[in-house]
């Protein structure tokens, strides 16, 4: 709280900080103060989640939100030429239900989804950073005395990747069941 106040008052200063509609009030000095005032006297909170167990969590976590779109076909529940009814979770009451919305608003939401031209979803700040990220995080493991991950299938073959994935030795013969099949080379 005391850093963002102390920053806000910085750039109100500095003129950096533009007010529009009812915050026009708030240009005046005194308005102004009387806004940081109130802003010291309110708690704030903010709300952490516990870390994440491990780099696969992460990926996990992610994505679930990075890759999806507005709204999958499974929670289209109907839709006509006048409105498009939707299931929702109502996170207040920790249920589902449905929603009817005239086709005009639902295209509307599901633009909101959509970004402009020259964004994107993902980008990568401070460590991860693309000029950064050798050098820094060589430097973070280095500090951290963290290993250093290896691909998990560097150097084998595609049958030996295929025989852990499916965790069945796939060049063992159908039939006997003890001698290995070899490739025919041509």
């Amino acid at each position: 709280r005391g850093k963002y106040l102390y920053y806000l008052k910085q750039y109100y200063q500095q003129k950096q900080l533009r007010f529009f509609n009812e915050s026009k009030k708030d240009q005046d000095a005194k308005s102004f103060q009387a806004l940081i005032d109130e802003c010291y006297k309110k708690d704030w909170y903010s709300y952490m989640k516990r870390t994440f167990s491990g780099p696969i969590a992460v990926m996990e976590y992610l994505g679930r939100y990075t890759h999806r779109i507005a709204i999958s076909n499974n929670r289209i529940v109907s839709a006509d030429k006048q409105s498009v009814t939707i299931k929702v979770k109502d996170y207040k009451r920790n249920q589902k239900k449905t929603v009817t919305l005239k086709g005009v608003e639902f295209l509307r939401r599901f633009l909101m989804h959509i970004l402009p031209k020259g964004f994107v979803k993902i980008r990568h700040y401070g460590l991860l950073a693309n000029r950064n990220k050798k050098t820094k995080l060589k430097l973070c493991r280095k500090l951290t005395k963290s290993p250093t991950y290896k691909p998990l299938f560097e150097g084998l073959s595609k049958i030996e990747i295929l025989s852990i994935l499916i965790k069945k030795d796939v060049s063992l013969c159908p039939s006997c069941k003890k001698a290995h099949l070899t490739e025919a080379i041509p």
